[in-house]
């Protein structure tokens, strides 16, 4: 026996009434199709079938897609009417399916009670399937677990598939179940094909892969590059004049690739543990190459990086004052940085260039910090008796923390939202960092660790100690305090 077929009650005036009842209908079929879902006691009588139904359960199954692309990619996407089609789309498969079975079993209900059963039960499956990529970050150690639970959700949604296709089969059909099995294998079948006849777009993109987001400006055009001029001569212009007989210390932070947003997130945190507890508030510059910051922050280039160290360079008393440079990017075995802002062509960074650009601006004692992989080959090109480097990896290594869903490498967190935060002493909060990357690497089991590096001059050991003490004495107890995650971060390399 089929479920309620009969003519919704006609309306009598009171639209409240009509609403009242379609809702407390809505309400049921929900209720029907957890049920069914769960392989739980499940009639026909439990559900009611009508259009109004049926387009009820189209646009709360929509609903929920769109609260479950948000929980993947909201937080660093962006909103996108290409979900409506791909919502069009798969409802005209089911109906489709529904249309092709109802023919082929000689039984016309089939055409509206099996899309209503469907829709009725699969938001459970959908919130299921989301919810351990919203709650939880894949590491190498969970790669298994996580192509187990693939496998299991689609073993799920056919067995579901078969049994509401079983629910809308009249109880005398012959052979209900192989046909079941076969109504079954129709209806999960658009998981395989469907991609490659139509796009499958959800409600909520990440930043594509070569960092275009239609929210922003293009880095190309006419306002930018209006903007970025008037962003980079008020940032130098913005830095506070040396003070005679103290070292001060000047930070310069350099997110060179814009396709993931980590970087831009590392040297903002970095800033704010120097400004705060290192005291280089106003004498602070960021360059960040990156969609959101395009008409406020200057971009990481190596000619913006060039004005910049020349700019602090004429500003400080070299003899006395400290600069250190903070690099987070995209490395190569090559030891050269990535440095992208698409579409525009940018020249990557690499040690030697680097040192060229240190070289030129005249600075003398230098700190330089740089989170990627393979950063450790920057050592040999930089190292002085003056000069402090402080890498990520070996030159033989990757690290690990990028990605979009990632709020800091773990070397940049290590480093500075931990260890510069919470220490007195530079190389004692390399060492802190060091140990603390290897327990994140080695709980995530990543593997080969990444090895963090470093090199320090003669002349600079005994100019950090100088540095040490003024920051001590400077600092009236305050602190930055960054919370400890729970889990480890995400696992890609740099």
């Amino acid at each position: 026996m089929m479920g309620d077929h009969r003519m919704e009650p006609k309306a009598d005036g009171e639209g409240p009434l009509i609403l009242r009842h379609h809702a407390a209908n809505f309400v049921r079929n929900l209720v029907g199709g957890v049920r069914l879902a769960l392989f739980m006691r499940v009639s026909p009588l439990g559900f009611r079938v009508d259009l109004v139904q049926l387009l009820l359960l189209l646009i709360f199954s929509a609903l929920v897609d769109v609260g479950t692309d948000f929980a993947r990619y909201g937080a660093e996407g962006y909103f996108t009417w290409f979900g409506l089609g791909t919502e069009i789309f798969g409802a005209g498969l089911l109906l489709l399916t529904a249309a092709v079975l109802a023919l082929a079993f000689s039984q016309r209900e089939i055409l509206l009670a099996l899309p209503v059963y469907v829709l009725a039960g699969f938001p459970l499956l959908q919130i299921v399937r989301i919810a351990p990529s919203a709650l939880l970050v894949p590491t190498p150690a969970t790669e298994v677990a996580w192509t187990g639970f693939d496998a299991l959700m689609i073993v799920w949604v056919f067995a579901f598939s078969v049994r509401c296709v079983a629910l809308a089969l009249s109880e005398g059909q012959p052979a209900r179940w192989m046909r079941a099995l076969v109504g079954g294998l129709l209806l999960v079948a658009p998981m395989w094909y469907a991609p490659s006849i139509a796009p499958n777009d959800g409600w909520w993109k990440e930043t594509a892969a070569d960092g275009a987001d239609p929210r922003y400006p293009n880095p190309a055009s006419e306002p930018v590059l209006a903007a970025q001029a008037r962003v980079l001569d008020e940032a130098l212009s913005a830095l506070e004049e040396e003070r005679p007989n103290v070292t001060d210390l000047y930070f310069v932070g350099f997110a060179g690739d814009a396709r993931e947003d980590v970087f831009r997130k590392d040297v903002v945190a970095a800033q704010k543990v120097m400004d705060d507890r290192w005291g280089t508030n106003g004498r602070s510059v960021l360059l960040i190459n990156n969609p959101r910051t395009l008409l406020e922050t200057p971009e990481a280039t190596v000619t913006n990086l060039r004005e910049t160290l020349n700019e602090i360079g004429a500003t400080i008393d070299k003899d006395e004052d400290v600069v250190m440079v903070y690099l987070a990017s995209h490395g190569s075995r090559s030891h050269v940085l990535e440095v992208s802002l698409p579409p525009l062509e940018l020249a990557p960074l690499s040690a030697s260039t680097l040192r060229g650009l240190l070289d030129g601006s005249g600075i003398r004692w230098r700190i330089i910090v740089v989170s990627a992989c393979y950063s450790g080959g920057f050592i040999d090109a930089l190292k002085d008796e003056n000069t402090l480097v402080l890498t990520a990896s070996a030159s033989d290594r990757t690290s690990f923390g990028c990605g979009n869903r990632s709020d800091s490498t773990f070397f940049g967190e290590a480093m500075f939202q931990q260890g510069l935060a919470q220490s007195d002493s530079m190389l004692a909060a390399f060492e802190s960092a060091k140990e603390r990357v290897a327990v994140r690497e080695k709980a995530g089991k990543f593997k080969p660790s990444s090895d963090p590096q470093m090199y320090i001059g003669s002349a600079m050991a005994e100019k950090l100690k100088e540095l040490d003490r003024g920051n001590a004495a400077r600092r009236t107890g305050r602190s930055v305090k960054f919370p400890l995650p729970t889990l480890p971060s995400v696992g890609n390399t740099i």
